[in-house]
């Protein structure tokens, strides 16, 4: 008789699997929710703020995920970011986070930050702003 890992003797159809997924995402989001607003302000909040009022130093990132990049007209943008066409989507945000000199050369944003998981914190928490 061969024996399973699993208690019917069947391994768990698709439908399970996602539920289980679906289940833990939940349960996680609180978690990495206040992860990302920890991040930001250990990184961010130094410059820019979530009032929709930008400051010298930074653009209000109140809605920042979907807003066409360089648009706040309260802000000073560089000509790197004014180059830049299209809205800031979560892609778009990671590979700035990642290195913002290459996605605008001559960006006045020198901050990088380079761990993925950090950077996808940080968006998902301004995604919710």
């Amino acid at each position: 008789m061969r024996m399973s890992r699993f208690p019917s003797g069947r391994a768990p159809g698709l439908g399970a699997i996602i539920a289980g997924y679906a289940f833990l995402m939940l349960c996680a989001a609180p978690a990495w929710a206040g992860v990302g607003q920890d991040l930001y302000e250990a990184q961010c909040a130094g410059c820019h703020t979530l009032t929709g009022h930008s400051t010298a130093s930074g653009p209000s990132l109140k809605g920042v995920v979907w807003r066409k990049i360089a648009d706040l007209r309260d802000f000073k943008y560089s000509a790197g970011l004014q180059a830049q066409v299209g809205t800031w989507s979560p892609d778009r945000l990671d590979a700035y986070l990642r290195n913002t000199q290459s996605f605008a050369p001559g960006t006045d944003m020198f901050w990088n930050i380079t761990d993925a998981a950090e950077r996808k914190a940080i968006i998902g928490f301004l995604a919710r702003r």
